[in-house]
């Protein structure tokens, strides 16, 4: 999943912070979670995007930030 999409799975921009990320990821993750869904296979297919997609997301700003941390 690119970056790009992981962005719109969890229904946020890019320029938020870890924590408004975070919410958004509890939000959707709320919405679609099997058990609040029962016998919905397009929902938990929803939750396990929302999850890859808050670890793409959080991976992705980890590696930036190594990057910079070498640079100084």
């Amino acid at each position: 999943m690119n970056l790009y999409k992981s962005y719109r799975v969890l229904g946020i921009k890019g320029t938020e912070d870890t924590s408004l990320i975070k919410r958004a990821f509890i939000k959707v993750a709320q919405k679609y979670h099997p058990d609040k869904n029962l016998n919905d296979s397009k929902s938990v297919e929803k939750f396990i995007d929302a999850r890859i997609a808050y670890e793409n997301i959080l991976n992705h700003r980890n590696k930036q930030w190594i990057a910079i941390l070498r640079l100084c």
